[in-house]
Order: C-alpha cells, then sequence, then structure tokens
C-alpha cells in the first residue's frame, strides 16, 4: 500500500475534490492507496511521511524538502481528471 497526500490551500475544496479523483484513479488502476487531504501548512511538514504528493501548480515550490528527501510531489492542473492522476502515477512508477 501507497501513501498519497493531497494538499490545497485551506485543505478543504479542492484538496477534497482531488482526495476522490485520485482514489478512482488508483482503484482503476489496480493500486492500493491510502490517500489523506491537508492544508499545505500542515502537509508540507507531514509529505516526509508519504510516498506520493499531488498539489496544484502553484504550491509546488513549498514541497521543496519533501522532494530533496525522495519524496514524489506532483502537480494536477485540473482536480478532477483521472488521466492525469493515472499519468502521473505511471511517470512516478507506482502502475504500469
Amino acid at each position: 500500500m501507497i501513501k498519497i497526500l493531497i494538499c490545497c490551500a485551506s485543505g478543504s475544496g479542492t484538496s477534497m475534490l482531488m482526495k476522490l479523483t485520485v482514489e478512482k484513479a488508483c482503484k482503476a488502476s489496480g493500486l492500493d492507496a491510502k490517500v489523506t487531504h491537508s492544508p499545505i501548512a500542515e502537509g508540507k511538514s507531514a509529505a516526509t511521511q508519504y510516498d506520493l504528493v499531488f498539489t496544484s501548480p502553484n504550491f509546488l515550490n513549498m514541497f521543496d524538502s519533501a522532494k530533496a528527501a525522495g519524496i514524489k510531489v506532483c502537480p494536477l492542473k485540473n482536480p478532477l481528471s483521472d488521466a492525469e492522476v493515472k499519468q502521473h502515477l505511471q511517470e512516478c512508477g507506482f502502475v504500469k
């Protein structure tokens, strides 16, 4: 099982939509994943406890320390796009 963190500014609106999309894409890809969402303030310090982080493109630089620790951090331009999530899962090596 992989652990995925979803972050947006407040951790309630966009991240909840992204969480539902990521869960759907993981299930469709046969990936066993635990998906959590949080606001940026909490997420950037907790990111190193996860295998993968999804966030909005404008928040990517807030996860530089997680990236330096080897955590995969991916931008989601469209929080409702299953195809975009699946593409990132493939690029990061979590699904084939």
